[in-house]
């Protein structure tokens, strides 16, 4: 479980520093700011393939977590909520990190796409069904509602209560604070972008307006101000990288 977070941090770390490089003019070509463009980035390293087997391995642990504490409510110590609301979350939080371990296994064999193509490919066969509209509306504003609650825990702190703070010095405590406020931050405002596309969506019916992590940073780099505000982002997406590394220790389970 613990090595489920590093593989979090990881992810979203390469994703990050990938988008800030973009935000900034640099990068390399045919590189996005995505998972599958990033893994692959790391993949072409001499020991990069190896390490994203290990990746694989972390995400999978991680939602297989994630779904346990939606079954149980509670971890092995003691982590989590057995309200209702936290697993819904936490089984949401369980889909999106198989959808990343899917990437993620896609890189390792040759084969993968971006979480915005999946994305774009069951918004398609969703709006098919009877009601597709109406479900891939109400998908979009289950996500962005799932955001601002994280929101909420990010800038109320509310986040703590699952960390093992007894453990922690007053520097740390407070490192691990000012990260996760930023990182969690950035994060839900990340998704509420996914969730905004994932409604637009439904009222146009275009399948190509669905997007995933990967699409809302793409296009947060084409609005006005794109680059400052994809930069932002991407500050905030390295912030929550380095605040999953501090969780992979402290985080009561």
């Amino acid at each position: 479980m613990r090595a489920g977070f590093v593989a979090r941090g990881f992810t979203y770390g390469v994703i990050g520093a990938v988008a800030l490089a973009m935000a900034l003019g640099a990068g390399t070509d045919g590189t996005k700011p995505n998972q599958q463009g990033a893994l692959a980035l790391i993949g072409r390293t001499p020991v990069g393939r190896a390490a994203l087997v290990v990746v694989c391995v972390g995400l999978l642990a991680y939602a297989l977590w994630k779904f346990t504490q939606a079954a149980l409510g509670r971890g092995p110590q003691g982590g989590g909520d057995p309200e209702w609301t936290h697993r819904i979350g936490n089984l949401a939080g369980g889909v999106v990190y198989i959808g990343f371990f899917v990437v993620a296994v896609g890189v390792v064999s040759g084969t993968g796409g971006s979480s915005a193509g999946e994305q774009k490919r069951a918004a398609a066969g969703v709006l098919g069904w009877p009601g597709g509209q109406v479900i891939v509306a109400a998908a979009g504003v289950g996500i962005a509602a799932l955001s601002l609650y994280q929101l909420y825990a990010a800038l109320s702190g509310a986040f703590a209560r699952d960390a093992q703070t007894q453990y922690m010095n007053r520097r740390e405590r407070r490192l691990f604070m000012t990260l996760g406020r930023a990182g969690l931050a950035a994060r839900a405002l990340v998704f509420a972008l996914v969730g905004y596309f994932l409604v637009r969506t439904a009222i146009a019916f275009n399948p190509n307006a669905a997007v995933g992590v990967d699409g809302a940073l793409g296009r947060l780099h084409h609005q006005p101000f794109g680059p400052w505000l994809l930069g932002l982002a991407a500050a905030g997406l390295l912030t929550f990288a380095a605040f999953s590394l501090l969780e992979a220790r402290y985080r009561r389970l």
